[in-house]
């Protein structure tokens, strides 16, 4: 019988045991178990695997100095920022604020890095090209993709270390003010929490704060598919992932959506405001629909 490992890549990192599981069945059928001690937790490592995007190098998770690729030595973004005073202001009244995290947070795309990581990067862009088009659902093209790539455990722990995530520029500043200013923060995202969750360490965001999709790995430590049950793993995820959020407050809150991508925009409503962000991908039709739109987030600081 097929047994599959599911849970999270920065604690098995930390840790080979599978002490503490429990048991779920796959999509296919096969038994599987749950890592319980890799679930989404509250408290925060000491050495996340990230960069920021201001310095030169990096530490990562094993103590060694890598340097760092600048992911945004391109040429200057064209200004196509829209009421971004009113952003600010609105800003200053969210008292939950949800960054999307791919092109947003980070300068990267997580999926199409690892692809590139894995040598699947052409036939994963042809794909993503394809579903761009309108023929998948997401999931649909979320399990196409993940079955191109098949990241094993090995993959994805090579690939944290030696491709740290690069913060985008002003998102430190933005999420101190934001706290400062009593707003709770998540990270909301279509990519998986096995890659994110360094982000979200880096941030000192916890990760039940976090709302991403999960892998699944055979005890052998190969791909063994996804969990359909997430909320973002599916078309219209953000805005349930947003209800969910908002539903943990006894109060309404005022909720802000921040993001590049048109899932991010189709999050509000739920989300009472959304800001699309262009700092490192400008999306067109998401520029022309938002109400607030930046390519800077040091133009949200006030």
């Amino acid at each position: 019988m097929n047994r599959a490992l599911f849970g999270s890549l920065v604690a098995i990192s930390a840790t080979e045991s599978s002490a503490g599981v429990s048991p779920v069945t796959l999509a296919n059928g096969s038994a599987a178990v749950v890592d319980v001690a890799a679930t989404r937790r509250n408290s925060l490592p000491a050495a996340p695997i990230c960069k920021a995007l201001k310095h030169t190098s990096a530490t990562l998770g094993n103590g060694s100095s890598n340097a760092v690729r600048m992911t945004n030595d391109r040429a200057p973004v064209a200004d196509h920022a829209k009421r971004t005073q009113e952003a600010r202001d609105m800003l200053r009244k969210a008292q939950i604020v949800c960054f999307d995290v791919d092109s947003t947070v980070i300068t990267e795309e997580g999926i199409d890095e690892l692809a590139q990581f894995c040598g699947k990067g052409a036939e994963v862009a042809a794909l993503t090209k394809e579903a761009m088009g309108g023929s998948m659902t997401f999931q649909e093209a979320l399990k196409r993709r993940l079955d191109i790539i098949k990241p094993s455990q090995k993959q994805i722990r090579e690939f944290l270390k030696t491709h740290p995530s690069t913060i985008s520029a002003g998102v430190r500043e933005l999420i101190d003010q934001l706290r400062q200013n009593s707003a709770e923060i998540y990270l909301v995202s279509g990519g998986f929490d096995c890659l994110i969750e360094p982000v979200a360490d880096a941030l000192e965001i916890p990760l039940c704060n976090l709302f991403a999709n999960k892998l699944y790995f055979y005890f052998n430590g190969t791909y063994a598919g996804f969990d359909t049950t997430q909320v973002t793993s599916k078309s219209g995820g953000k805005g349930e992932a947003i209800k969910i959020i908002k539903s943990r407050f006894k109060n309404n809150k005022v909720v802000a959506m921040i993001g590049d991508g048109m899932t991010d925009l189709e999050a509000s409503p739920p989300a009472d405001y959304f800001i699309g962000y262009g700092g490192n991908a400008v999306r067109e039709e998401v520029q022309k629909r938002a109400t607030y739109y930046v390519t800077n987030f040091g133009d949200l600081l006030w």
